[in-house]
């Protein structure tokens, strides 16, 4: 099984198998390997001969297979894309005897979202003898904000240190709908032209000053007032600041507190805590305000509130008061 990076090298440099297995729980992924195939394995003006896509609760295995066993006419090989292939469903073992010998001119990619394919299945171990598997999952929440940093430098973006935290604050760990902004930011901006917090709000609708990053902020210096003059603009955009993602940031936020009082110097915090040096300074900072005892004791009220925006212990309770009865208790804890 190889990572994305060596799989998206090798199709670049036109290596290709004849059979791609593209499975798990991150689509992102999944998409972006099927757009790299379908870029370079067939030539745009033969596409019309040499490419085809199946979705997979549309069709049967053999109409598949019968596809799949044609030789291209314009190129060297022909793409063969089947969508939502987990829903060929038992259907799918059908296929084992074309992978367990693929024509070698066919790149069959099968995009089986959401679901892993089961490894002890011979259409996997097929797969996995004559082609390429790549298994996606989805990103943990502290490693969003990097990956933003990286994916910006796709489109040539360049950020301040507080924007990529921003951005992962606000859109969460939904990679599909973070690169779009992504391109939609890069187009839209000057080149070299620094991505500070003032121009993601200008461009993707984010207030750099009310948010649950800066929420987080405020609470890691016990400042109440400004935390409800916080809560307030969110509750008013809740759309845009969803309790849960909030309820996340402040977690992870108390979370990395918590293991900054552990460490021993800075270099180990970083490396632990898995943030950038320009980050730690709120660990710093906060970690004079808040005990470890104190810390864990915001930690059982975040799970409180948690289980309170799902319905359990209190019903239709409003954002606003719901983040205000929060943020009392951390504050006075």
């Amino acid at each position: 099984m190889k990572d994305i990076n060596q799989i998206l090298s090798s199709i670049k440099k036109g290596d290709f198998a004849p059979v791609y297995l593209l499975m798990g729980s991150e689509p992102f992924f999944i998409d972006q390997v099927t757009k790299v195939l379908s870029t370079h394995v067939v030539e745009e003006h033969a596409k019309d001969f040499d490419s085809t896509i199946f979705y997979g609760k549309e069709s049967l295995p053999e109409q598949i297979i019968e596809i799949a066993k044609r030789f291209p006419m314009m190129g060297t090989h022909q793409l063969v894309i089947v969508r939502e292939a987990q829903s060929l469903d038992k259907k799918f073992e059908d296929l084992v005897t074309y992978l367990e010998n693929p024509q070698s001119q066919t790149v069959l990619v099968l995009c089986y979202k959401l679901k892993n394919l089961d490894k002890r299945k011979k259409t996997y171990k097929a797969i996995a003898k004559n082609g390429v598997i790549l298994e996606t999952k989805p990103l943990y929440d502290n490693q969003v904000a990097a990956w933003i940093k990286d994916r910006g430098l796709r489109y040539g973006l360049n950020f301040h240190p507080n924007s990529t935290q921003l951005i992962a604050s606000f859109l969460g760990t939904d990679l599909g709908k973070i690169d779009k902004e992504l391109e939609k930011l890069a187009s839209r901006i000057q080149q070299g032209e620094e991505i500070t917090p003032a121009l993601i709000e200008k461009h993707i609708g984010y207030s750099k000053d009310f948010n649950s990053f800066e929420l987080k902020k405020s609470l890691g210096k016990r400042d109440l007032e400004h935390s409800f003059r916080i809560i307030k603009y969110m509750a008013s955009n809740s759309k845009k600041h969803p309790v849960p993602l909030t309820i996340i940031v402040l977690f992870n936020f108390f979370q990395k507190l918590l293991l900054f009082h552990g460490v021993s110097s800075p270099s180990q915090a970083q490396k632990v805590l898995g943030v950038s040096p320009y980050f730690l300074k709120d660990y710093e900072a906060s970690a004079r305000f808040y005990s470890m005892k104190q810390i864990s004791k915001v930690i059982e009220y975040i799970k409180e509130a948690d289980l309170k925006s799902k319905g359990v212990g209190a019903q239709n309770l409003p954002m606003e008061e719901l983040l205000k009865e929060l943020v009392i208790k951390i504050v006075s804890v």
